[in-house]
């Protein structure tokens, strides 16, 4: 079992995900914020703005500025392209999804029998904290040859096994199609894609499909202690769902008999499902009338998650033309425990905040730090010693990839009476130690309009998201390899409705 867990890590190496991360630690940790319309348009710079029903996902402390009840729907649209660059070759791609922004209700109250407890409010909301819908495609076609082959990853983890010995989910399926073979049928391996691939180059493609998200059911409570300090808590438990469709392909660009290799592909299918639970701790300061701080710290989420995974490899040649397929479907399931988050906050009103109608806006900004070295994975069942050496090592693997990383968010809303108007922006910082060539960041402008009068209200946002990542098709220990860029750009609407009650 230890021997198929590996061979499936390995091959998510090469894969990619929406918020837009190469490693399956980083791509459920390396999260953008959500919220309501209003919340996105400042940037999610909420932690310290006091009643808003996003804030039960950052800092929940600021729902004790409640003293009656919200509740609020939102719906959202996301746009995607991508801008692929791999060998001097660049490719467009791009997806469009719908989906169902933070809901939820809040309900204060007031409390006038005297004490330091001067209200209380609980909230119940749910909000996609990950969209992992989005299609990225690269090739080499009219760009430089790629030196190295798939078959090269193969030949790696096949070396020193016999062939009845190899892995099914990967250099098994090489091997059954011919795309590697044995020399003298010993436990050496070698092949004609590899040869040529180091001879004169391939042309590669690859195309990668992935849907799916984490949708988050949370449960707050807070407690407004003399108008001055403000302290809540959030239980969060997200649903997770993530599918990818990966399909890889190289070949002679030459056509030529005389090479012994026409074409190769590797497609594989990942399906992860889970749940987790996570803990969210706030305060809010008022340190004047008009000047806020505030804290909030999230536990890793603790995630027990499930894989179904699946491939098939085919190599064509003068004499060959062999499709494979794993022999069964891959389960395997474990738990993955996320990186804590430290968020720091402000906020400055203008205006009279006693009054309604001399309120003018606000100006808020958070500073966000996550350890994304912090991640770490766990055998759900099995804890044989080999089963346990592996999870070491892979947990060292991520020590050595990621770092810590610090996110910025600014947002200003200004109040004009019953429309307020709205702009934010966003920032999130590298997480890559830059072992290969790996560098990402998110970059955010965000605006919107809010429109609130006798109980109702409505907020239309928009955000734009400027995204760098890379993708690598497959890693290598034995030669030089190179990621496709990805130059992302997403563009997000969403509507938010809501209601005092």
């Amino acid at each position: 079992m230890k021997r198929v867990l590996l061979a499936v890590i390995v091959l998510l190496s090469y894969e990619l995900s929406i918020a837009q991360t190469p490693e399956d630690a980083l791509r459920y940790s390396w999260l953008q914020g959500s919220g309501t319309a209003r919340s996105q348009a400042l940037g999610n710079a909420n932690g310290a703005i006091g009643g808003e029903v996003s804030t039960i996902f950052s800092n929940p402390a600021n729902i004790g500025f409640y003293k009656t009840g919200d509740f609020v729907i939102t719906g959202g649209l996301n746009i995607s392209n991508n801008s692929s660059s791999y060998y001097g070759t660049k490719t467009n791609s791009n997806n469009t999804q719908g989906f169902l922004g933070t809901t939820g209700i809040v309900l204060g109250r007031a409390n006038y029998s005297g004490g330091s407890i001067k209200g209380s409010a609980f909230g119940i909301a749910v909000s996609k904290t990950a969209d992992f819908n989005n299609n990225i495609v690269y090739s080499n076609k009219g760009g430089s040859l790629v030196r190295t082959s798939m078959a090269n990853r193969f030949i790696e983890d096949a070396n020193g096994n016999t062939y009845n010995n190899l892995d099914p989910y990967g250099s098994g399926l090489a091997f059954d199609s011919y795309w590697i073979d044995t020399l003298a049928g010993g436990r050496n391996y070698a092949s004609t894609a590899s040869n040529l691939a180091s001879a004169s180059g391939l042309e590669v493609r690859q195309e990668l499909i992935t849907s799916g998200g984490i949708s988050e059911v949370a449960f707050a409570g807070a407690l407004n202690l003399n108008e001055k300090v403000f302290i809540g808590g959030t239980i969060g438990l997200p649903i997770l769902e993530y599918k990818a469709t990966r399909r890889y392909t190289e070949q002679d660009p030459s056509t030529s008999a005389t090479n012994h290799f026409d074409v190769a592909f590797f497609d594989d299918y990942l399906v992860t499902r889970g749940m987790g639970i996570n803990v969210k701790l706030g305060v809010v300061v008022k340190a004047t009338d008009n000047f806020r701080l505030g804290f909030a710290g999230h536990t890793p989420t603790f995630y027990s998650l499930s894989d179904n995974y699946s491939a098939e490899a085919g190599f064509n040649d003068d004499v060959n033309d062999i499709t494979v397929r794993t022999p069964d479907e891959l389960v395997y399931d474990y738990a993955l425990h996320t990186p804590y988050k430290l968020i720091g906050s402000f906020s400055y009103f203008f205006g009279n905040v006693h009054n309604v109608e001399s309120q003018k806006g606000f100006l808020s900004g958070d500073i966000e730090y996550v350890n994304y070295a912090a991640s770490n994975f766990r055998n759900a069942s099995d804890n044989s010693s080999d089963n346990r050496a592996y999870f070491n090592q892979l947990n060292r693997a991520i020590d050595n990839a990621y770092k810590g990383a610090v996110n910025a968010r600014l947002g200003v809303e200004l109040k004009f009476n019953t429309v307020m108007a709205r702009v934010g922006g966003a920032y999130y910082g590298n997480p890559y130690q830059d072992l290969s060539g790996e560098t990402g960041q998110v970059l955010q402008a965000s605006t919107g309009l809010g429109y609130r009068n006798k109980g109702f209200f409505i907020d239309l946002g928009y955000v734009h998201s400027f995204t760098k990542d890379v993708v690598f098709p497959y890693r290598l220990t034995s030669a030089p390899f190179n990621p496709a860029n990805i130059s992302g750009s997403n563009s997000r609407v969403l509507l938010t409705l809501g209601f005092k009650i």
